[in-house]
């Protein structure tokens, strides 16, 4: 009878994909579920109008929506890569956690059109330039700690911790987490470790940063987002990239910095001990620039396809 009134309590949040191009998004529609013993049963509709199938994936929280990293096991039925549109689609899975009444349920639908990857509760979009593949957004996975002062570091304890620009969480929804090098690392040291980023990705070189210089003809502008700088410095994005002028934390005094005026993104490469290189954009020029950072500072980083 607990776990019944728990999962009567449960909420249910619909999420659709990120539109690109001109394609149109899933849309998932009749959410609900039903208990029977501890076996949940969620089902919904989903339509797309220009795609058979989509892929459905699943989240759970067990703090009200504050993290979304519940460990439900697995879950069967409509859900995954290959759902067919439809209606009374299902999910069933066991509920093994503890009563609790701030369990939260995310269906999320995603047709993947664009070359998409869904990670950690965001669905993101890729770019290829040249020979490489880049996320097209800043990375944006974690929890969000407070920045008070030069003392409130990301610690390796086990959670991916992030820093939000002026402490304010839309920001990271907007311009992506700021990390310090060891979190965006994993506390490995080796160049070119995955550290933060999805499966099949790594934090890249200062190599493979060169090589993305030499492919946009060293224009910084080629790199920005359309909005993103001014007069000299103002972004064509003409190569997808699309780069946000993000700011950075500084880790001396544990504030933030520079937004809308420059943008720093990480590599994997040392320049010293306790520097570490990484690539520079700027507002008011288009340059790009190869540099090292103090690998306490809180920065954005961009992953690479391996």
């Amino acid at each position: 009878m607990v776990l019944k009134k728990l999962l009567l309590t449960l909420a249910v949040f619909v999420f659709v994909s990120l539109q690109i191009s001109a394609n149109t998004n899933p849309v998932v529609s009749n959410v609900s579920f039903s208990l029977s013993g501890t076996t949940v049963t969620v089902t919904y509709d989903v339509t797309d109008i220009q795609q058979a199938t989509v892929t459905i994936n699943m989240e759970v929280s067990e703090d009200g929506g504050t993290t979304w990293d519940y460990n439900y096991g697995s879950a069967t039925g409509h859900i995954g890569a290959g759902v067919i549109k439809g209606t009374n689609k299902t999910i069933t899975w066991t509920y093994n956690g503890a009563s609790s009444e701030n369990v939260r349920i995310k269906i999320i639908a995603d047709d993947l059109v664009g070359d998409q990857i869904y990670y950690s509760g965001q669905i993101y979009n890729t770019v290829t330039i040249g020979s490489q593949t880049w996320l097209k957004e800043n990375l944006n996975v974690g929890t969000m700690i407070t920045s008070n002062n030069g003392s409130d570091n990301q610690t390796n304890n086990g959670i991916i911790e992030k820093y939000c620009y002026d402490n304010d969480e839309t920001n990271c929804d907007i311009y992506g987490g700021l990390y310090q090098w060891d979190e965006v690392m994993q506390y490995a040291t080796s160049e070119g470790s995955q550290g933060i980023c999805p499966s099949g990705w790594h934090i890249p070189t200062t190599a493979e940063l060169q090589t993305l210089k030499t492919e946009v003809s060293n224009s910084g502008n080629a790199l920005k987002a359309i909005g993103q700088g001014s007069g000299s410095g103002a972004g064509t994005n003409t190569s997808d990239y699309s780069a946000l002028l993000s700011g950075y934390r500084s880790t001396s005094t544990g504030g933030f910095f520079y937004l809308s005026n420059n943008s720093f993104f990480w590599s994997s490469t040392k320049f010293s001990s306790d520097s570490i290189f990484g690539l520079y954009l700027y507002n008011n020029n288009s340059n790009i620039d190869i540099n090292f950072s103090s690998k306490s500072n809180a920065i954005s980083i961009r992953c690479i396809k391996d």
